[in-house]
């Protein structure tokens, strides 16, 4: 009995010290987890490599042509970074969810600064090869950051927050812009004149494109990232690369996916006909505070789409349908705005070039500004619609690349 009783104290105090043990290991944790693993210290990451790369991409492009002062050559720069970028896009996907997505956001930020520089030796001595080069480099490594950097905003967060992260995302990917044309209207606010942006320009922009990469180094792999709610991403590799990509296509011939191809297809088809229409019909002032200004339209639309698609009163199905309905009677009505101006310019004595401020000139950039508005509502609006379909990490990379490479193909035809 005495042993019985020595025994029972003994299994109480063993239980009693190994609940003590568990309790403090528990509580030794939490004081471990570093705010470099967290979701907004991930999300940061990406922002800035989305600000610092395709950001004063997207500036570039603002000022129409990249800046140059006839935009053919440049036209068929971003038409060849589209095609390639369409092709690696959708097998980035599969290939990040192989290497990792931190690898893969880093080699997205790899090209652009190429791109930027390629641009740059166009600018001062007409050289086309090496912008050529760079457009093709830029292709490729975009193809793996939109693939990554989509994942990321979607699956790093928990549910609930994601809403949260794709506006914030939303507003990065607009920051970037507007810094780079807060850059360019100051450098060129002066020039009242049609033809190229100064050199200086570009010089900014390439030193700011090549910050990308040690950012992205920064990045934590999904599995080491730690959720608020304390949960962690899902992430569901196939074992061999070869299964990865039969993955890839098994859901490229899915239903849902092919009643979205098209919707992918244009979302950003009209940025080579607004790339064209600011090089043909405004100077460069006018360009520059079009790469600062237009921006904000986007940012705008970007939160108003989420107010809507986050409302938990509307039944799902509902507010995808009026978001959806509602982005495209805009778009079409900016397709008509801009063939009722265009036939006019066509029927003119002279070919009109808008300064900033002077007659006609809201007429022709309400049509750009309109465009991004609508145009950035349709992005927001797809991220959301295919984080609906799926919560693992490795599939929406697959979604994401599927989705970002359709959307570069419409590009690439726009831009041919």
């Amino acid at each position: 009995m005495a042993d019985t009783s020595l025994a029972t104290k003994a299994g109480v105090a063993d239980t009693a010290t190994a609940a003590s043990s568990t309790s403090a290991e528990l509580e030794g944790t939490r004081p471990k987890r570093s705010i470099f693993r967290s979701v907004p210290f991930q999300i940061a990451v990406a922002c800035g490599v989305s600000f610092t790369a395709p950001g004063m991409w997207d500036a570039l492009g603002g000022l129409g042509a990249g800046g140059a002062a006839e935009p053919y050559a440049v036209s068929a720069a971003n038409a060849l970074v589209y095609g390639l970028f369409a092709v690696v896009c959708v097998a980035a996907g599969a290939i990040n969810n192989r290497i990792g997505l931190p690898y893969g956001l880093a080699l997205g930020a790899l090209g652009y600064p190429l791109y930027g520089a390629g641009l740059y030796t166009n600018n001062v001595s007409a050289t086309t090869w090496f912008m050529l080069f760079g457009s093709a480099l830029c292709g490729i490594s975009a193809g793996f950051f939109w693939a990554a950097e989509a994942a990321i905003i979607i699956g790093y967060p928990s549910p609930r927050d994601r809403a949260f992260y794709l506006a914030v995302w939303q507003t990065a990917k607009a920051a970037g812009p507007i810094v780079g044309g807060a850059i360019n209207l100051g450098l060129n606010a002066n020039r009242s004149t049609s033809g190229a942006v100064g050199s200086a320009t570009y010089i900014v922009f390439i030193a700011i494109m090549c910050l990308g990469l040690p950012i992205a180094l920064c990045l934590s792999p999904a599995e080491k990232v730690w959720r608020r709610d304390g949960t962690r991403a899902v992430v569901t590799k196939e074992a061999t690369w070869g299964g990865e990509f039969r993955a890839v296509f098994r859901l490229l011939v899915t239903r849902r996916i092919l009643l979205l191809l098209p919707a992918f297809f244009i979302s950003y088809f009209y940025n080579g006909f607004v790339s064209t229409w600011l090089t043909t019909y405004f100077t460069v002032r006018s360009r520059a505070f079009s790469s600062f200004f237009t921006n904000f339209a986007g940012i705008f639309s970007s939160f108003l789409i989420a107010a809507l698609l986050d409302r938990q009163t509307i039944y799902i199905k509902t507010r995808a349908r009026i978001a959806f309905c509602t982005i495209v009677t805009v778009l079409i009505g900016t397709w008509i705005w801009a063939t009722v101006l265009q036939k006019q310019f066509y029927d003119a004595p002279e070919k009109p070039v808008f300064d900033w401020f002077q007659g006609g000139f809201g007429k022709a950039y309400g049509l750009v500004f309109f465009w991004t508005f609508a145009g950035q509502a349709f992005q927001q609006f797809l991220y959301w619609l295919v984080g609906q379909y799926t919560t693992d990490l490795s599939s929406l990379s697959r979604h994401t690349g599927i989705l970002r490479g359709v959307e570069a193909l419409g590009q690439t035809v726009a831009w041919a």
